[in-house]
């Protein structure tokens, strides 16, 4: 009781506006705009109760994922054959890569919308030990951060697809006019760009209209898998500078042993929240970190035939910048974790020798026995150690290509052979 006195006589105390502050409230936006593109086939977002939300088998949002998901499935058996008969190379494993990328992250999204109810509610039972005093709002709060991070991300995906779907648009306008085809451009466009499909798949444009769409739905896909995790870790990270906030208030005080176990007891729980979160999303973490990792080296491998044309030059160095700030981002983000959950140990090192007892010790044991972080199968955890080895293997392969690549001649980008005419005529 004498704990709890002290806290809330504490001035500077900022209350929670627990209405948004929880992790459900604070992602609705971004799961309700996620289903525009089949993410998350669950109803009842519309309602700020969580305890509304289903998930259905018959419904038109599995049914649209599904759509998405026959898409992907026939887009990498195409991809594959284009390989097999082309052979192997950056360009025509990337798409296969690609696919089942987000394939399989998109299967991973899905099951999660199945065991969405249960999710939800083992956050929130202890996500309610911090939305109440003594606990306190710290810095931004975490609805804003995870809603301004997420949408950021989110509109960088728009805004680089958008500039792709623009600077190839304009290659296959200036084709025609250089080589004076009678050829519908947005028919030109697509035949180009996705020609692995439709080599095998005559043409027509209300078909055309549906793949398109699905692709659309799959890119954004893509950039979804890190935001995912970066929400998951924005909110855990929170959590943990909550705790170590209460802590701080505190430091220059006689706390009795009642008040440090309520400490461990709440730390324990989060790193049970952390450890059943792990357990759900190592899959994924495993698969945007490789998949980032690989994609990046692509395009710093495809650096060295960048388009000549100016936009094609712009969209290129755009489109790696993207990829690279948004795996930073999540790395960051999911670092934070293991940041926050320092600062505890920090502070009990800071109190005076007359303050220490038994239950600061175990706590003080329990801070600096373990790992505490999102890992990959827990083969690797997220800290700022891994975000330094992966940007030591990505610069390593960078010099290696300097060493051994030579410079690519200058592209010719006006040229009158048709792709896909050609590889159909090398397929027939």
């Amino acid at each position: 009781m004498e704990s709890k006195r002290v806290e809330d006589a504490h001035k500077s105390l900022v209350l929670i506006d627990t209405s948004v502050d929880t992790f459900y409230r604070a992602i609705r936006p971004i799961m309700m705009f996620g289903q525009l593109f089949s993410l998350f086939p669950v109803s009842g977002l519309w309602k700020k109760d969580s305890d509304k939300v289903r998930f259905r088998w018959v419904s038109l949002r599995t049914i649209y994922f599904f759509y998405v998901a026959l898409f992907q499935v026939m887009s990498i058996g195409l991809a594959m054959r284009r390989l097999f008969r082309l052979g192997l190379g950056f360009a025509t494993f990337a798409a296969v890569f690609f696919y089942i990328v987000t394939l399989y992250g998109g299967l991973i999204v899905f099951r999660l919308g199945q065991r969405w109810p249960t999710l939800v509610r083992r956050i929130e039972r202890t996500e309610r030990i911090f939305i109440h005093t003594p606990y306190r709002q710290v810095g931004w709060p975490m609805h804003l951060r995870i809603r301004v991070v997420s949408f950021a991300l989110i509109l960088g995906a728009i805004a680089e697809h958008l500039l792709y779907i623009f600077a190839k648009y304009i290659n296959a306008e200036t084709q025609l006019q250089v080589c004076n085809l009678n050829i519908p451009t947005y028919e030109h466009f697509l035949r180009t760009e996705r020609r692995h499909i439709y080599s095998v798949i005559p043409y027509q444009a209300t078909l055309a209209i549906i793949i398109e769409w699905a692709n659309i739905c799959t890119t954004i896909y893509w950039s979804y898998f890190d935001i995912i995790v970066t929400m998951f870790s924005l909110s855990i990270a929170y959590r943990m500078r909550q705790l170590s906030d209460r802590m701080r208030r505190v430091r220059f005080k006689a706390m009795p042993d009642a008040f440090w176990i309520e400490i461990r007891v709440h730390f324990t729980d989060l790193t049970n929240l952390l450890e059943f979160l792990d357990k759900k999303l190592s899959n994924l973490i495993i698969l945007v970190c490789g998949s980032n990792l690989y994609f990046i080296c692509q395009q710093l491998f495809n650096s060295f035939s960048v388009p000549p044309e100016k936009l094609n030059n712009v969209y290129f160095w755009c489109s790696l910048l993207y990829v690279i700030v948004r795996a930073l981002t999540m790395l960051f983000c999911a670092a934070s974790i293991n940041e926050a959950a320092k600062e505890p140990y920090q502070l009990l090192k800071a109190l005076p020798y007359t303050s220490w007892s038994v239950e600061i010790q175990r706590f003080s044991d329990q801070l600096i026995s373990e790992v505490i972080g999102f890992s990959g199968k827990r083969f690797f955890f997220i800290t700022r150690k891994l975000i330094l080895a992966l940007i030591g293997t990505i610069v390593t392969y960078e010099l290696v290509l300097l060493d051994h690549v030579a410079e690519a001649p200058e592209i010719v980008q006006k040229s009158c052979r048709i792709a896909y005419i050609a590889e159909s005529n090398m397929t027939a």
